[in-house]
């Protein structure tokens, strides 16, 4: 798999580097058919050169892979109180290589987010996390989780809290977005207003994939992986004389620009969801394909899946533009994933923060692991987990050196 600008390629799973070329009718034919699974298993490139060329201009990292003989595949946000912003210097962009992840966890929450979220905030900023500050992070980009709205969303509180915090913190309301893809289920999580003063949520504008701007023809993830029955016929009805347009956009997955272009940095809202492929559906994915075109085709395959949302999240433009993730583990479904399940609700009055998203999904598994045990459902056992190992060899982190501080 391949994470596209342009149809330039930056880097896949496992060490494999891919380059995008410019493909006949039998060899875009070849690739449609290809079996996806076989191609990350097997790693069918006989042999390749690769020279990588890096630089980072204003925030933006571009690689060039060279030589391949083969190529594949409402509400407390009207008001705050004033907070201070801890004492700093000059903050420089710090790389993915610098960042932590460490997770902080505020437990017995109990629905007090606005004092818990401060408390998390403020102690990662001790330890060296990003400052929230408009000087720093000029435009914030909520990315909420709305998939199974009403039954299972991110809680309109938590989203109330943040956004009184980020106010306190000096952010006017054109400065920050709510983001998610699904403009149905953010009116159904009650993001989204359908009248009055349409697509916002108070004060904060609102944006879905059906806005215009949601994405970029440019930014896109490529993957021979082929797309479900339904956006086969959708394409088809879209492009029904130009075949290899249709193969060409079967293959990509438009990437939600509006979260890390510009002057935007992204916070991750989540709720978790039991996932056979991925063990846990929950920050890590509402970042990508939570956020993504064409994503349907990831879902149910055990090695693309978690493929799919590391080299996603592993894009310097995405990764780098981070600030933090925060998952409500206060309702969370523990079986029965990909569909809202409401037998297998429960909850856990924990908190977690980090400025890692694989992080706060790793330390989530050990709250999944005792009630699926409890309730006689096969363990999910992290060290297995594809989602992990894909994150560490993309240099995402290493999930056996997390440190994780609870925050009373």
């Amino acid at each position: 798999m391949a994470s596209v600008r342009s149809g330039k390629t930056f880097f896949s799973v496992a060490g494999t580097f891919v380059a995008l070329s410019i493909f006949s009718s039998l060899q875009l034919k070849m690739i449609s058919e290809i079996d996806a699974e076989e191609t990350i298993l097997k790693h069918i490139l006989v042999k390749h050169m690769i020279k990588i060329f890096q630089r980072i201009v204003k925030g933006q990292a571009w690689v060039y892979f060279l030589f391949l003989k083969f190529t594949f595949f409402g509400n407390s946000i009207f008001g705050a109180d004033d907070f201070s912003i801890p004492e700093t210097g000059k903050i420089e962009f710090i790389s993915k290589d610098n960042r932590s992840d460490d997770v902080f966890r505020a437990q017995r929450v109990n629905g007090k987010y606005f004092y818990f979220l401060n408390k998390l905030i403020l102690q990662a900023e001790k330890k060296g996390g990003p400052i929230l500050s408009p000087s720093q992070f000029p435009n914030i980009a909520i990315k909420v989780k709305t998939a199974h709205a009403p039954g299972h969303q991110v809680s309109a509180d938590l989203l109330d809290a943040l956004l009184s915090f980020l106010s306190g913190r000096g952010y006017r309301s054109d400065k920050i977005m709510i983001v998610d893809r699904d403009e149905k289920s953010l009116i159904q999580a009650g993001f989204y207003l359908t009248e009055g003063k349409i697509g916002y949520y108070g004060k904060y504008r609102v944006f879905s994939s059906s806005s215009e701007n949601y994405y970029d023809p440019e930014w896109f993830h490529d993957s021979p992986m082929p797309p479900t029955i339904h956006d086969r016929s959708r394409f088809f009805l879209e492009y029904p004389n130009d075949r290899l347009r249709r193969v060409e956009e079967e293959r990509k997955s438009y990437l939600p620009s509006i979260l890390f272009l510009k002057d935007v940095f992204w916070i991750n809202l989540s709720v978790a969801t039991d996932s056979v492929n991925l063990g846990i559906d929950a920050a890590s994915s509402n970042m990508t394909t939570g956020a993504i075109s064409n994503y349907q085709r990831f879902l149910k395959k055990p090695t693309l899946a978690p493929a799919a949302v590391t080299e996603i999240l592993a894009i310097p433009e995405i990764w780098d533009k981070r600030v933090y993730s925060i998952l409500d583990m206060s309702q969370y479904q523990f079986a029965n994933g990909g569909q809202f399940d409401a037998e297998f609700l429960d909850s856990n009055s924990s908190l977690l923060l980090s400025e890692n998203p694989i992080s706060v999904d790793y330390t989530a598994l050990s709250i999944f692991k005792n009630i699926r045990k409890k309730n006689g459902f096969i363990e999910r056992d992290e060290s297995t987990l594809l989602l992990f190992k894909y994150a560490k060899e993309l240099g995402l982190g290493e999930m056996n050196k997390i440190r994780v501080f609870d925050v009373y």
